[in-house]
């Protein structure tokens, strides 16, 4: 822990109470915990790069793809389900 913002005088255990940080200086004297929290809360502690942001694009449409996939195999549709099949295998999902 950071102990003390050099700033404002808060503590980690201050602004975690309050919700509140006390000053622009807390963001730096608490930035391992900030880290943590917004890690637990986003799964990440930093804002998606594009690189992050088309590999979610990709990965919903992939997902899109294999709903597609089920549900053309349950009506039989097996013409559809092929070509679904085929873009799954070759990547293409975009």
């Amino acid at each position: 822990m950071s102990g003390i913002c050099p700033d404002c005088g808060k503590t980690w255990e201050d602004a975690r109470r309050s919700g509140r940080l006390g000053c622009p200086g807390c963001w730096d004297a608490f930035r391992q915990e900030l880290s943590e929290v917004v890690m637990g809360i986003h799964g990440a502690d930093r804002q998606p790069d594009e690189e992050d942001l088309q590999n979610q694009v990709r990965e919903r449409r992939r997902r899109l793809l294999e709903d597609e996939l089920r549900q053309a195999l349950s009506q039989e549709d097996y013409g559809k389900a092929s070509q679904i099949r085929d873009q799954l295998r070759t990547g293409e999902v975009l």
